[in-house]
């Protein structure tokens, strides 16, 4: 792995590594995984569009699959654990995946929803005559 000057890692493609247990593919996807404890098992925890999914999904993982309180060192958002993970106890790795990827993916949908813009909107509107657009405009007589 390469360092920069500061002494801290980056990738390859000279990109900081920001989060924990998160990676990036070669084609732009976010994809992150995380090891069962007392195994060599990889628990393969999704591939997301925004690296704050995947950091997500595996912060769910961490407190699931190592419930002490010194695991919550290592999060990448320790103000965000999912309160059910907390009470969740021990749970199959199975599950873990499950509800690690149903909090990536709800991130993931949270970030990448994007709203239409007031520009994007006039311009549409203007594109369709800048008037209101009713269905009797389509109507042939």
């Amino acid at each position: 792995m390469a360092m920069r000057s500061s002494g801290e890692p980056e990738n390859i493609a000279g990109e900081e590594k920001k989060y924990k247990g998160v990676r990036r593919r070669k084609w732009g996807k976010w994809v992150s995984e995380i090891r069962v404890p007392g195994s060599t098992q990889r628990l393969w925890l999704g591939s997301y569009s925004t690296p704050e999914a995947a950091a997500m999904a595996h912060d769910t993982a961490v407190v699931l699959l190592r419930p002490s309180s010194s695991s919550f060192n290592t999060l990448n958002f320790p103000n965000e654990a999912p309160s059910f993970a907390l009470e969740a106890g021990n749970v199959s790795p199975d599950t873990v995946q499950r509800l690690a990827s149903n909090q990536g993916m709800a991130v993931d949908a949270r970030l990448t929803v994007k709203l239409p813009e007031k520009e994007e909107e006039e311009e549409r509107h203007a594109e369709f005559g800048g008037g209101d657009i009713s269905v009797d405009d389509y109507i042939c007589d």
